[in-house]
This record gives C-alpha cells, structure tokens and sequence, in this order.
C-alpha cells in the first residue's frame, strides 16, 4: 500500500486525479451493472428479450462508439469530453433506478454506454500525455486502481442491495454527479499533444510557427 502511494504521488497533480477518477468511475459502474438484470426481471418483470436489449444497447452503444469518443477528445481536448460522459452517466444511472418503461431503460442504458465512450479514451490519453516518459509505471498504477474499483464495486452495491436497487441507482449516480464536479475544479484543460492551455488561448499557433506583432494572445507561456 505504501509503494502504491508513493508510485501515485510521483505523478503530477492530474494524473493523480485521473487515477482517483478511474477508481471511483468502476466503483459505481461495478456497484450497479451485476445486479441490472435481477432487477429488470425481478422487479420490474421484463422478458429475457427485453433484458438482453436493455443490456446488448449498453455494450453496443460504449464498445462502438470509442472512435467518437476518441476522436472528440483529439478534436476538442481531453477534459471535454471526460466531463460530459461522467454527466451523461450521472443521468443513465439515475434514470436506470427510477424509469420502468422499456424505451426509457434503453435510453438510460445507451447513455451509459455512450458515456463511458467519452471518458475511457480521453482518459487513457490524458494520462499517457501526462505520464511523458514514465507511461508504462503510470498505466502499472492505473491499473491498480482500476482492479481496486472492480473488486470493492459489486461488495458495495450488495450491500446498498440489501435496501433497495434503487438507492444503488441513486448512490452510482452520485458517485458520477461528484466526479463531474471535480473534473471541472480540479482537471486543468489539455491538448491532444498533452500540452495545457488556457481557454483564451485557443487560436494560438504551434510552437515554432511565425506570428503577427498584434497576435499577443500566444505572448504566455502554457499554464
């Protein structure tokens, strides 16, 4: 444990966020998805059909869409869009507890889908940007982290269970609603080139490009 703490505070600032994030992002994924399908048929009464298109939507809309995702973080940097797929689970989890209606279940399921498509690849692009040379030890500690969330989520969400899925709905959902606060304090903005800047510096030119004596919004260093 002393050897994972120290390994995490090697790093800079935001890739310790990121590694928390990825904890805390399979904490409430794993206290929820196990027992979705209990309670779609136990509950809620659904066919098997049904159960399996609320769950095949999931899947589908978050292991096909990561060239979005990927591609939105390239376009837009790398916070954008992990802010808006931690939203977006915020309300996909949410809905999954309190909506009994089929169509609304596979709304609410492809926005969960949908949302880890957003944050996975920008995630693993932020930390790799900000890990530099030291990728492989960052992604080492990443990882534990990642498994550390998978383990403790289902023991959670069991005994969130023991009350109501809906307060299991209701805890994720917050768990996500806290983290999209946090990447908005906390998470500086990055470029794909892992290099950070500031919001009004948007239209700057690369590094060694010519600019106009008037063009005074690339005159500061990179925060």
């Amino acid at each position: 444990m002393k050897a994972l703490w120290r390994s995490t505070r090697s790093f800079p600032p935001s890739a310790q966020l990121l590694m928390a994030n990825q904890f805390a992002i399979n904490l409430a994924f794993y206290m929820l998805m196990p027992y979705l399908a209990a309670h779609l048929t136990g509950d809620l009464g659904l066919a098997a059909w049904a159960v399996g298109l609320v769950l095949g939507v999931r899947n589908l809309s978050q292991q096909g869409m990561f060239l979005i995702g990927g591609t939105l973080a390239d376009r837009y940097g790398y916070k954008a869009p992990i802010m808006a797929g931690c939203l977006l689970r915020t309300g996909g989890f949410a809905l999954l507890g309190w909506v009994d209606a089929l169509p609304a279940l596979v709304i609410a399921s492809a926005a969960t889908g949908f949302a880890g498509a957003l944050f996975n690849p920008a995630v693993r692009a932020y930390l790799a940007a900000e890990a530099g040379t030291r990728r492989v030890e960052a992604f080492a500690t990443f990882n534990v982290y990642y498994q550390a969330g998978m383990l403790l989520g289902p023991l959670v969400g069991l005994a969130l269970l023991a009350a109501d899925f809906r307060l299991v709905c209701t805890s994720a959902a917050l768990i996500f609603a806290l983290l999209s606060v946090l990447q908005w304090r906390a998470l500086p903005r990055a470029t794909p080139t892992g290099q950070r800047r500031p919001m009004g510096q948007r239209g700057c030119r690369p590094s060694g490009a010519r600019s106009s004596p008037t063009d005074r919004s690339c005159s500061s260093p990179p925060r």
